[in-house]
């Protein structure tokens, strides 16, 4: 029996690589120009754009299963954040690497950093969320001052909204591994999969799965678009984001590192990301990457950028702005774990919405759903 894949995100692309490597004749098709979904980037005036901002952590289990980073020219990120406080910019990073500026940062007392090590070795509390479980272990002005503003970014929603234990995974995975980008965009890492996959239909939208009969087949595509293609009903909630991409003059911002903020503020994140990966943006300019969960005016982002960098307004001049929608699901206290793939007969799905909010979720929930249709 043949299979069939629909929608060639990071999920779709896992699913027919395995159903490929398993000697099972696949075909995949992509509603869009070209794979990778979410992980895409373009490529506008000398600048490299990505979908939204992403950072890629080449210490994902499924990452390193694949092998993929060695073909993707990969630029390490600094492991090290920068937070915005009333009192000016403290930085805090890795503790392994940087000892001293963990225990000296204001940003909290040694008692309430050692507390974040107390929540990851804590066991699952039931139907707890991220913000009281990690309240719980004692974080207290750190939570406030670094992790919160941190892990919005990370989770895409207010962390009383985030399952503690899904939650306590995800942060677990910033211990493996390094993140960074690759020197041609995130989408590289879509592009380097999607080349290892024999049979892609391209501008191949899906209506109906009636033409598939016969067949096994998968449904890779956003949870909205597999609920409409399967008649199902059972959604996570999803995140929506939007991310600015302005320039700025070479030289006005020197730092590699991702900056949040402890003040009240529509931005998550910003990141020079033209320092990381010179590529990103043309000689003599600085590409900035700045996401928020809200949609406000170009002109009201442009001021909380200019406060996030002490800049002015007029230094920096807009490129593009993304809406992500459904850009991450978002899995409320009691909602985590991995659900099934399989959805009746000879049909299945596959996507993150399944596993975990992340790339590695994506490509894991990919293969799952290969693995189960393999054996159904």
């Amino acid at each position: 029996m043949s299979f069939v894949v629909i929608g060639g995100g990071l999920a779709g692309l896992s699913a027919a690589l395995t159903l490929q490597e398993a000697g099972e004749s696949v075909e995949l098709f992509e509603a869009s120009d070209d794979v990778g979904g979410r992980v895409r980037s373009d490529y506008i005036d000398g600048y490299i754009l990505d979908r939204g901002f992403q950072l890629i952590n080449s210490g994902y289990p499924e990452i390193k299963r694949l092998e993929v980073v060695s073909e993707i020219d990969f630029c390490k990120s600094d492991r090290t954040i920068d937070v915005v406080t009333p009192f000016g910019v403290s930085s805090i990073g890795d503790p392994r690497l940087h000892p001293l500026q963990s225990i000296h940062s204001p940003l909290g007392s040694l008692k309430e950093k050692l507390a974040v090590l107390t929540f990851m070795g804590a066991k699952s509390n039931g139907a707890i969320s991220l913000r009281d479980a990690l309240l719980a272990s004692g974080t207290g002005n750190f939570y406030q001052n670094v992790l919160n503003p941190f892990l919005r970014g990370v989770f895409l929603s207010d962390l009383e909204n985030i399952d503690s234990a899904y939650g306590r995974e995800i942060i677990k995975s910033f211990i493996v591994g390094d993140s960074g980008l690759p020197r041609a965009g995130a989408g590289a890492l879509s592009e380097a999969i999607g080349a290892r996959i024999e049979n892609i239909q391209l501008n191949a939208p899906i209506d109906s799965l009636a033409q598939f009969e016969g067949k096994k087949i998968i449904v890779a595509t956003d949870q909205f678009t597999a609920s409409n293609l399967l008649q199902t009903h059972e959604q996570v909630n999803s995140a929506n984001s939007y991310t600015w991409y302005h320039s700025a003059p070479r030289g006005v911002i020197t730092s590699k590192r991702l900056r949040v903020t402890s003040a009240k503020s529509p931005l998550v994140n910003s990141i020079a990301l033209s320092n990381i990966v010179p590529e990103y943006a043309p000689d003599g300019v600085t590409l900035i990457s700045s996401t928020s969960l809200e949609l406000i005016t170009d002109e009201q982002a442009v001021t909380e950028i200019a406060k996030f960098w002490s800049l002015h307004a007029r230094d920096l001049t807009l490129i593009k702005r993304y809406e992500v929608k459904n850009s991450l699901p978002i899995f409320a206290p009691g909602q985590s774990g991995i659900a099934s793939a399989h959805v009746r007969g000879n049909i299945f799905r596959a996507g993150d919405y399944l596993t975990a909010g992340s790339q590695n979720g994506a490509l894991l929930s990919g293969r799952l759903a290969a693995m189960e249709s393999l054996l159904n």
